[in-house]
């Protein structure tokens, strides 16, 4: 009996995980400077593909991402690159041989690594857990909608 409970406990509870198993929001950030209120997912999805690498005014964009392994990332890149963290080495690998870029984006080991790094440069911008996001840095609407609000984009849940 105590073994017929705990399997369907253990059922129950997998019924409720999120989707790809995060259950986070990701936050886009920029530089408290930057002009920008808002971004589309399509062009989220070009500069973090830095198929667009300069901000409205031509300065450069600093792209940066959060190491292998953390579930921001993983997150992350099922969203926006539509693959798993393990596959994004070759995609950068093929950027590069193609001439379209000149090195893999900055990676940095933790969210607040990564926030206070985009408080510091104003031209940079990474994702973060929403619940890391302080008054350092700017939080970026994707498609008019904040963190935790019904249909965002980068929700895990």
């Amino acid at each position: 009996m105590k073994y017929c409970l705990s399997s369907i406990l253990i059922f129950l509870s997998l019924l409720f995980l999120p989707v790809g198993g995060y259950a986070i929001d990701i936050a886009i950030i920029v530089h408290q400077d930057n002009p920008l209120d808002e971004i589309s997912s399509r062009d989220l999805r070009r500069i973090f593909k830095q198929e667009k690498q300069r901000w409205a005014d031509n300065q450069n964009i600093y792209v940066i991402m959060q190491e292998d392994g953390s579930p921001e990332k993983g997150l992350f890149v099922h969203k926006i690159f539509l693959m798993r963290s393990n596959e994004l080495k070759r995609y950068w690998l093929n950027k590069m041989i193609k001439g379209d870029i000149l090195a893999f984006p900055k990676t940095l080991s933790s969210n607040d690594t990564v926030k206070r790094f985009v408080a510091q440069i104003d031209l940079s911008i990474a994702y973060v857990n929403a619940d890391a996001v302080d008054e350092s840095v700017k939080v970026l609407r994707i498609d008019g909608k904040h963190p935790g609000e019904e249909g965002y984009f980068l929700n895990g849940r």
